[in-house]
């Protein structure tokens, strides 16, 4: 056989090989997976309902993935975003809306920055905003069920809101992204958890009605589960709380992984955060537990689900403590863990260490409020470099939600942080805050008002 002939027999047996395998080159194409500053960047498109649960979504176009935003920023539930900004020198952009917001989003967009802002009534409005110019801009669907968060997706110049497929679906929550497939997971009112790649693909898990699902690498999920009524604080949106919490592998097979339930206290909050707090390159699951006699502490758990670590408790009942984000906070850039303690009755910030078995309190500071009393809306704080320094700060609102508050920590040995400068919201803070990381690494930030605005700060 000459080597030309001996070449074509070999491509010819493995054409036949692929085509018993049932691959093919798109089957086979790597997927990309970037973690970004408002929530995730995934590969990936949205199943076909004739494709089965226990097989991962094909993929989409890697060099152009869809961007998806959440509220709480992240999709493993931290609220923490990338780039650098000049906020202290930003001068706002006020967009009247038809209606109170209650939720807002963004993402980066052609040249700018596209916000949507959900009303009370859950009437959706979206604006790109370039600079300081502003351009209405249309938004499918036109309506989410009042109260549900949005999550946004942008993808080749189109955005949308993603909304769950089931008529059983829980109207409290929204879907959530699976990484890196790009398979969408959604609660149903019942508990149950629901891919949307067919019917078969369910798992009971006994989710709490409005936790919000997260996910991490691999096509995992971490949900809240076990709702109680055993603490009856109520602060939430109603008098329902988590008893624990599972965490859920999807691919190959649809099962659950892991599942924490409390003794004697509950999880007082709609989702954990789940990163990687000590620095092993493994993530850990921080909750906040509630009881009647002790108040709130914050715990620490290891995917396996077992308790690594906690911090202090509030010293009596009905004293909540909001956890907002994991980030390098500390003055030479250590990790540290980020609270509101009481924020309905003087707001203390205050900055946790992670150090052997103990969460350390190493900072605090009064006076700020992360959280509208009876609200879902838990993502009033966000971390970040908002003045380009190379430290991150907290955004947070001042107790009377009429001004931003940007607190850096310090080496002073009274308190520990400061608040760097702050920025006048203009009326009273009505939704979460929201930033948007630009093209070249700046952050845009916003927040909606009660007088039915919206308040945008744009870098110089």
């Amino acid at each position: 056989m000459t080597p030309n002939m001996k070449s074509l027999h070999l491509l010819f047996l493995a054409i036949i090989c692929l085509a018993a395998a049932g691959c093919s080159a798109d089957d086979r194409a790597p997927v990309t997976n970037q973690t970004s500053a408002l929530g995730s960047t995934i590969a990936g498109t949205t199943p076909s309902p004739q494709r089965s649960p226990m097989q991962p979504p094909k993929t989409g176009n890697p060099e152009n993935p869809p961007f998806y935003a959440y509220t709480h920023h992240r999709s493993d539930g931290n609220r923490f975003v990338s780039g650098r900004g000049s906020l202290q020198r930003a001068a706002p952009v006020d967009i009247p809306l038809a209606g109170v917001p209650r939720w807002l989003v963004a993402a980066p967009f052609g040249a700018g920055v596209l916000w949507v802002a959900v009303l009370e009534d859950g009437r959706v409005q979206g604006f790109l905003v370039i600079g300081k110019a502003v351009s209405e801009q249309p938004i499918t669907p036109k309506r989410l069920p009042p109260g549900m968060p949005p999550v946004l997706k942008v993808v080749d110049g189109q955005a949308e809101l993603l909304t769950p497929s089931g008529a059983a679906a829980s109207p409290l929550t929204p879907p959530a992204v699976l990484q890196p497939n790009g398979g969408i997971a959604y609660l149903e009112a019942g508990g149950g958890l629901v891919l949307s790649d067919g019917p078969s693909s369910r798992l009971p898990v006994n989710a709490l009605p409005d936790a919000r699902l997260l996910t991490g690498e691999n096509n995992r999920l971490l949900v809240l589960t076990g709702p109680t009524t055993i603490y009856s604080h109520g602060v939430l949106g109603d008098a329902i709380e988590a008893g624990g919490f599972t965490l859920v592998q999807v691919y190959p097979e649809l099962k659950i992984e892991s599942t924490v339930g409390l003794t004697g206290e509950v999880i007082e909050g709609l989702a954990a955060i789940w990163t990687d707090l000590d620095g092993d390159g493994t993530r850990e699951i921080l909750v906040t537990a509630s009881n009647v006699d002790r108040g709130a502490r914050l715990l620490v758990f290891d995917e396996a689900g077992n308790q690594i670590a906690a911090g202090p408790a509030g010293g009596s009942g009905l004293r909540w403590r909001h956890q907002l984000a994991a980030a390098p906070f500390g003055p030479g850039g250590e990790m540290e863990i980020v609270d509101v303690l009481t924020p309905h009755i003087g707001g203390v910030v205050e900055f946790f260490r992670l150090e052997g078995k103990e969460l350390r309190l190493v900072a605090e500071i009064p006076g700020f409020r992360s959280h509208r009393i009876g609200s879902r809306n838990l993502d009033m704080g966000l971390a970040g470099d908002f003045d380009g320094d190379g430290s991150v700060e907290l955004a947070v609102p001042t107790q009377d939600l009429s001004q931003l508050g940007f607190i850096r920590r310090t080496q002073d040995a009274s308190s520990g942080a400061e608040v760097a400068w702050t920025l006048p919201i203009g009326g009273t803070a009505a939704t979460n805050i929201a930033a948007a990381t630009e093209k070249d690494g700046r952050i845009t930030l916003g927040i909606g008002r009660e007088d039915n605005v919206l308040r945008v700060w744009t870098p110089p």
